[in-house]
């Protein structure tokens, strides 16, 4: 069986995961909620088969499940997965493109420029009024417009020169 892959902030990283939407799925059948007992060590224990999360950074992890599982709910995904279309970039699945923000919450100051400029719904607004990325991989592959227009310096990009380890392939090969 093939797993999804997404990507989350864990401590103001992003890590990419393989399996989180289909035990995503899982959870949401059994009724399982965000404000179960042991829900984030036990989804810690359930992607450890398929990923590497250090032993150090559990607890963050834990969180970091727990709360995009909420996210999760709230939008209503019902089991669809992330299977949106992202497409490809030069002929690459855009899931396998590692270029989209990273916001720092701490900098942010809620202004919400960065909500109004992309319309491709990467980020969102928290409930404590700040932004976040909600979709990684509906960035457009080299944009960088709100990182150019946060004036407290809370979104970034990974170096342009990322994009060079991805040399156009001719579709069919």
């Amino acid at each position: 069986m093939r797993m999804g892959y997404r990507q989350i902030v864990v401590d103001g990283s992003p890590v990419g995961l393989r399996g989180l939407d289909e035990l995503f799925v899982d959870l949401q059948a059994q009724g399982r909620t965000p404000q179960d007992e042991g829900l984030g060590v036990e989804i810690v224990t359930q992607m450890s088969k398929d990923n590497y999360i250090p032993y150090d950074a559990r607890e963050l992890f834990a969180a970091a499940f727990v709360r995009e599982y909420a996210a999760y709910l709230a939008r209503g995904e019902m089991g669809s997965g992330r299977q949106r279309g992202y497409g490809t970039w030069r002929g690459y699945p855009r899931e396998q493109i590692p270029w989209y923000p990273t916001v720092n919450e701490d900098l942010c100051n809620g202004c919400g420029s960065c909500l109004k400029l992309c319309r491709t719904g990467v980020l969102g607004p928290t409930d404590g009024g700040k932004v976040r990325v909600a979709d990684p991989f509906g960035c457009v592959v080299g944009c960088s417009s709100c990182a150019n227009l946060c004036k407290p310096g809370a979104i970034t990009f990974p170096a342009r020169s990322i994009l060079d380890a991805y040399p156009y392939k001719p579709p069919g090969r």
